[in-house]
């Protein structure tokens, strides 16, 4: 019963002191104490509020630098789409400068009944089993591709001849093979002989009669008298000649012009075409 007595009188009184700020207040008795307690506030606000800008700055930084990093990847990607865009255009620019020099080469080997018909392809791997003696190429016997066709590079250089051919691509052979042999002769004095590859490291000219002349420099074509590989295409040149009393033929080494270590377009060569 005396505790209920006590509460009450503490609520009575807490009342009475909240009736007699509220009036003072109201009277303007207290606004020199509101102010002093806000100084001494002050310096606490101050800090509350510069911890806030200082986290609300640092979470703006992250967001930044996030939305830098998207703005960055998004520019690598366009970056890379257009340097693949000029990479094609590059390709297709060097494409075009082959065809039209191997059609520059054809309108000068059509004569007045038949021209060499040429194809264009692509080198798409090497044959394991002897490498850089055999190369494959992206036609096959769907684009009418025979054994024994002559295979050549830019401006009738000629390199190889089909070997093997599947449905959708051809493994030839190159003229640095020892297997190769192809019926050649020298433009200038007309030697027949055969060329032959040197192990994938060159080939040279050999079987060519005691009686014939070979000069450095002359050039060495193929003499047409192979089914599927016509005349007047070019092999090499000259280097040395290497002759005896003491043997049956002549021979020579040979300077290819093609340098089979960086073909990447080929010309499939046709039988002539009326």
């Amino acid at each position: 019963m005396q505790k209920s007595v006590i509460g009450f009188r503490k609520f009575i009184f807490t009342l009475f002191i909240i009736f007699v700020l509220l009036t003072l207040n109201s009277w303007g008795y207290l606004q020199g104490a509101k102010n002093a307690v806000l100084f001494l506030l002050s310096p606490v606000q101050s800090q509350s509020q510069s911890s806030s800008n200082v986290f609300s700055n640092f979470f703006y930084t992250i967001s930044k630098i996030d939305s830098f990093k998207d703005e960055n990847e998004k520019l690598q990607e366009e970056n890379l789409s257009l340097t693949y865009e000029l990479s094609k255009s590059d390709e297709l620019q060097r494409e075009n400068e082959i065809l039209r020099k191997q059609l520059k080469f054809e309108e000068n080997l059509c004569g007045e009944s038949d021209c060499i018909d040429f194809q264009m392809g692509r080198i798409i791997g090497r044959s394991p089993d002897g490498y850089g003696e055999f190369i494959l190429i992206d036609l096959g016997s769907e684009n009418g591709v025979i054994n024994n066709q002559a295979v050549a590079i830019t401006g009738g250089v000629m390199i190889g001849k089909v070997v093997e051919v599947f449905s959708d691509y051809s493994r030839v052979m190159l003229v640095v093979s020892p297997e190769s042999s192809v019926n050649c002769l020298t433009q200038t004095t007309r030697a027949n002989g055969l060329v032959r590859g040197k192990y994938g490291t060159g080939a040279r000219l050999e079987m060519i009669d005691q009686s014939k002349e070979l000069v450095q420099g002359d050039l060495i074509i193929t003499s047409g008298l192979e089914t599927d590989i016509p005349k007047g295409l070019l092999v090499g040149k000259i280097q040395n000649i290497e002759e005896s009393p003491n043997t049956v033929f002549k021979s020579a080494g040979i300077e290819l012009f093609a340098d089979l270590g960086y073909v990447e377009e080929i010309f499939l060569v046709k039988q002539n075409a009326g």
